[in-house]
């Protein structure tokens, strides 16, 4: 490694090499969007790719500075507001979640970037409503204006209703956005032999001490003063233990038959019946926070 260094200089080091290929792809991947350009509706979503697979297959440094390199080129060739929104939802939690992830030097510890797939969207949350004096307001106009572009009726009320969760269903699809993303680098990275660490089996994973306590407070915050902000921010905070859930199933599922065939129906049944299943996985996710549940038989 030191060799190659010597020999081409800052960019024979293949770390940034990796970082600098990383900034450019997915600064071109979010600017393919933004420009409006075709399939870029699809193509802003697998912008945190590469940041994640420089971080994953070279180390932090090369998320840390592909992000900022990629930064740097939304905001010359976009605008500050393009650079705010790929800043807040694909730059700095995927950096965030690398730096996370790699804290041990011998293995990927996925326990503060679960939490941080909650904690990042409520940071992002609170700093709009410190900005926008009336988010809420904001959210509520949003609302109506899709509803209006998509030409459908809807009863009385139920436009407070959505403005009320928008906020929370957007931190949810940011935190499967980074869970994707993370899963596809490191399978990508795996299958070439270029992860820096093997991918954890789940086993053990828990959510840190003090995270749990933030949800109790948020819910206590909505009980006291309610709106979209507090509520908000309850169910963001909600999504890491709604996801250690679906963890949960996956290693129960672990060496028994059927196992992709019901993995496809658990996976339809979300789809489809989210209201159910969402609390369900809350409540599977808690027992495993609390206890470690039975291995399944090794076959």
């Amino acid at each position: 490694m030191s060799q190659t260094s010597g020999q081409g200089g800052l960019f024979g080091h293949p770390g940034v090499l990796a970082a600098c290929a990383a900034g450019m792809g997915s600064a071109l991947l979010a600017l393919w969007a933004m420009r409006g350009m075709p399939l870029g509706g699809l193509l802003l979503w697998i912008s945190p790719l590469p940041i994640f697979a420089a971080g994953f297959g070279f180390g932090t440094r090369a998320a840390v500075i592909g992000a900022a390199i990629a930064a740097a080129a939304v905001l010359f060739s976009a605008s500050s507001i393009g650079l705010a929104v790929y800043l807040a939802i694909f730059g700095v939690p995927a950096a965030l979640i690398v730096l996370t992830a790699q804290q041990q030097p011998d293995r990927m510890d996925l326990s503060l970037p679960l939490a941080l797939l909650g904690l990042w969207p409520v940071v992002v949350l609170a700093l709009l409503a410190l900005a926008i004096p009336d988010l809420e307001g904001e959210m509520r106009v949003v609302v109506e204006q899709g509803v209006s572009r998509m030409g459908v009726a809807l009863p009385d009320g139920m436009v407070d209703q959505i403005a009320q969760v928008k906020a929370a269903a957007a931190g949810f699809w940011v935190a499967l956005l980074m869970v994707g993303n993370g899963i596809a680098a490191q399978h990508l990275l795996s299958r070439k032999g270029l992860a820096l660490h093997r991918t954890p089996n789940g086993d053990g994973l828990r959510l840190p001490g003090w995270y749990l306590p933030l949800v109790l407070i948020a819910l206590l915050a909505w009980m006291a003063f309610g709106g979209a902000v507090a509520l908000s921010s309850m169910l963001i905070l909600l999504v890491p233990v709604f996801l250690l859930g679906v963890v949960g199933v996956h290693r129960r599922l672990r060496g028994r038959g059927g196992r992709t065939a019901f993995l496809a129906v658990f996976y339809v049944l979300v789809l489809l019946f989210l209201q159910v299943m969402a609390p369900l996985m809350i409540g599977v996710g808690l027992l495993d926070q609390f206890r470690r549940p039975s291995m399944p038989p090794q076959t």
